[in-house]
């Protein structure tokens, strides 16, 4: 992310935090982040925030995370694990139940649920 996207994702956030009515402080509290990480983010000062920590930046104010990533030019998205991923290491999926969870995230976004394009090892992983 470059320094002007740092600094307009920042005045997204306090636009966000101020519409809400919360301090700082308050903010802090909201979302268990660290005081100083949260005002740096405000001022524009990182250029690749925690992914993590932007997503529950996004859910305590009711931000899109759609528009921090067209703000930030995709750093929430292309710094997330895939879903796969997240779900192995997260609640040690099988390869079955990552199947299934992608089968139902396939369905909800329109696509064939029986679709398999992806060749995978009996781990489950991607190639």
């Amino acid at each position: 992310m470059t320094d002007q996207q740092a600094r307009k994702l920042g005045a997204l956030v306090r636009a966000a935090r101020r519409r809400k009515g919360l301090s700082l402080l308050a903010f802090m509290d909201l979302t268990g982040l660290d005081y100083s990480w949260l005002n740096r983010l405000e001022r524009g000062l990182y250029s690749t925030p925690n992914p993590v920590h932007l997503a529950r930046v996004a859910e305590a104010l009711d931000i899109d995370p759609a528009r921090i990533d067209e703000v930030s030019a995709g750093h929430l998205a292309d710094s997330l694990p895939s879903v796969r991923t997240y779900f192995r290491s997260k609640t040690k999926a099988t390869p079955e139940q990552l199947d299934a969870i992608e089968a139902v995230l396939r369905e909800i976004h329109g696509e064939d649920p029986t679709a398999d394009t992806r060749d995978r090892d009996t781990t489950g992983a991607r190639p």
